[in-house]
């Protein structure tokens, strides 16, 4: 079932309850998303409850939410577009649009989308724990997230000991994980055709209780049941690859936060003065 003929089906309902109205708007918005989702999580985000939502759906023609996960998964790989296929069906134009002013106004937009729906209080416990001393923070990102992962590890290591990038190497994941705490924090970014190996990492992380912190571009995925907090950032763009830059802010967001410490270390001293030994920087 593509979006057309869910579209189509409820049209056909007639009259909707509010509840209804609810859950159809939520599907409309985030259909690609749904064959992720975990109905205890997704009714908590909708705000109806599991058996308004099974209703809804019997209304529809299925059995309930399992079935209905699968008929939209079906029709997943004709929804869901990745870089290659935007370039195969974008057509090229001869108009001089100003590339600079759309790209302002798309980062922008989804600026101002992404930090009105984000909770102060979540990023406030996101930061306490962060800044946790009893256990370590570990940071993964994959392919294009990968390097918002660096940026954020390299910062924080200024900012406390005990930071682990984990590689995402399936190969060298388990050494780097071996001295994993239930105090230790996992900080994963990971948008869209998200990564089998965040994924499996996070279900484990979850499995031995420790805390999670997620950056994404989609409200609902296979993350939502494991992680402690979610952020959702958008990634909106007219071009071949979507666009990262409200995720970068959220993440010199947590920079910032992570600098407010009650206690002042000496770590700034001594990464400066090992710049100087090795003569990283020309002066």
């Amino acid at each position: 079932m593509d979006k057309k003929d869910f579209i189509d089906a409820v049209n056909g309902l007639g009259a909707l309850t509010a509840a209804e109205q609810r859950i159809t708007q939520y599907f409309m918005k985030h259909y690609t998303m749904l064959p992720f989702a975990k109905i205890d999580e997704l009714c908590k985000q909708i705000g109806v409850g599991k058996a308004t939502l099974g209703r809804f759906l019997q209304h529809l023609g299925f059995s309930g939410f399992l079935e209905f996960k699968k008929h939209v998964a079906d029709d997943l790989a004709l929804t869901l577009t990745t870089p290659v296929e935007r370039y195969e069906t974008l057509q090229p134009t001869d108009r001089k649009d100003n590339v600079l002013q759309s790209h302002y106004d798309e980062v922008m937009s989804n600026m101002a989308k992404t930090f009105a729906t984000i909770s102060e209080s979540d990023f406030e416990l996101a930061i306490e724990y962060m800044q946790n001393p009893k256990g370590k923070l570990y940071v993964i990102g994959s392919a294009s997230s990968e390097a918002l992962a660096n940026y954020f590890y390299l910062l924080a290591r200024y900012l406390r000991k005990d930071v682990v990038w984990l590689k995402a190497d399936i190969s060298t994941l388990p050494h780097q994980l071996v001295d994993v705490s239930k105090d230790d924090v996992l900080f994963a970014i990971s948008y869209h055709r998200f990564s089998t190996i965040t994924i499996r990492l996070v279900k484990w992380f979850h499995q031995f209780g420790g805390r999670i912190i997620l950056v994404t571009d989609q409200p609902v995925n296979p993350f939502v049941a494991y992680c402690d907090i979610q952020f959702s950032v958008e990634s909106a763009s007219q071009g071949f690859f979507n666009n990262r830059a409200s995720g970068f802010a959220l993440i010199e967001a947590f920079i910032k936060g992570l600098s407010k410490q009650k206690e002042r270390n000496n770590r700034f001293n001594r990464i400066e003065g090992l710049f100087e030994e090795f003569s990283i920087f020309d002066k």
